[in-house]
């Protein structure tokens, strides 16, 4: 059987970005497919049931690659380790991106605009040959019940009603700060949330725990943080699976709580949510300034009280 490997990118909404084009190719092909992607991110990808072998990017994935032999290269990444990776391990067909530093090496490429997105994945997928290519994210992962169970243990240990949860995303990589809306206006956003009856959880990662911890504690009691254990990117898809509503800036995790059917309130400034916002996007709201900071907590609260979204996400 011929093998492909997919060579993934190393944000959250980038590999989310990737999804249906695996969808499409386990559906189309009988190929064995393989996915180099982040490790903290393999659980998503091996939840999917799309993918016959992940492997984790780290320092020996170039002698792994080499070692199996494969048939064909996709790069959504354009990362010059991915690209001379392809080159040396002898792939002989690599499809990828024009706009690749390396994209010499590539045997063919594909036109990209913009920033990486689905439409812009979706253009690579034709090119490899794929046809039925679904235009959002969504109903692709797959949540363990192993998962959903702990976060409802998670909630009986810190009694955390979950029920009319709000699932809350402030954070952002050390190279995003830009998206960030200052945390001040976050808790004011929480404390209005939480006197409106909602059950409001802020989301985050280990690194960010005393950051977002000193937020909460300026909070209503109704508020709590949620820090996944070992960071397991799957018990925090569970948490956003189980909430009514998402509100947090455009980031990974907004897609992620698109990907597992919740409706988002996603915060934009610089980035264009029409190219990058929450999918399917006639389904979610957006508020949009030019610059983060001109947002106020006004703006997001009014979002989020004017809409039923308990009985839109039912519909999804």
């Amino acid at each position: 059987m011929d093998k492909v490997v997919f060579f993934h990118m190393n944000q959250l909404g980038d590999l989310l970005f990737s999804l249906p084009v695996l969808k499409a190719a386990r559906k189309e092909f009988e190929v064995k497919i393989y996915s180099i992607v982040r490790s903290d991110l393999s659980p998503l990808l091996t939840s999917t049931g799309l993918v016959d072998v992940v492997l984790p990017k780290e320092k020996k994935f170039m002698k792994n690659i080499k070692k199996e032999k494969f048939n064909k290269a996709v790069l959504f990444s354009e990362s010059p380790v991915s690209l001379l990776s392809a080159y040396f391990a002898g792939i002989k067909d690599r499809i990828g991106f024009d706009t690749s530093s390396l994209s010499f090496l590539l045997t063919k490429k594909v036109q990209k605009i913009g920033v990486p997105s689905l439409l812009n994945n979706r253009k690579l997928g034709l090119a490899f040959g794929l046809k039925t290519i679904q235009s959002d994210y969504t109903n692709i992962l797959q949540i363990p019940e192993a998962n959903l169970n702990n976060v409802k243990r998670w909630s009986r240990e810190n009694n955390f009603n979950l029920s009319n949860v709000i699932a809350v995303s402030i954070g952002a990589s050390k190279n995003r700060k830009g998206k960030c809306l200052v945390g001040t206006k976050w808790m004011t956003v929480i404390n209005i949330l939480s006197d409106k009856g909602f059950n409001c959880v802020l989301l985050g990662i280990k690194s960010e725990k005393k950051f977002l911890s000193k937020i909460v504690q300026k909070c209503k009691i109704k508020s709590k943080l949620f820090i996944a254990e070992n960071n397991n990117i799957l018990d925090s898809a569970a948490l956003l699976k189980i909430s009514s509503l998402f509100v947090g800036i455009d980031s990974g995790t907004m897609h992620l709580a698109a990907a597992v059917g919740t409706k988002c309130v996603g915060v934009f400034g610089y980035t264009d949510p029409f190219q990058i916002g929450p999918m399917p996007f006639k389904k979610h709201i957006v508020v949009k300034r030019d610059s983060v900071s001109e947002i106020t907590p006004e703006d997001i609260i009014s979002k989020v009280l004017k809409n039923d979204y308990l009985t839109l996400k039912n519909n999804m």
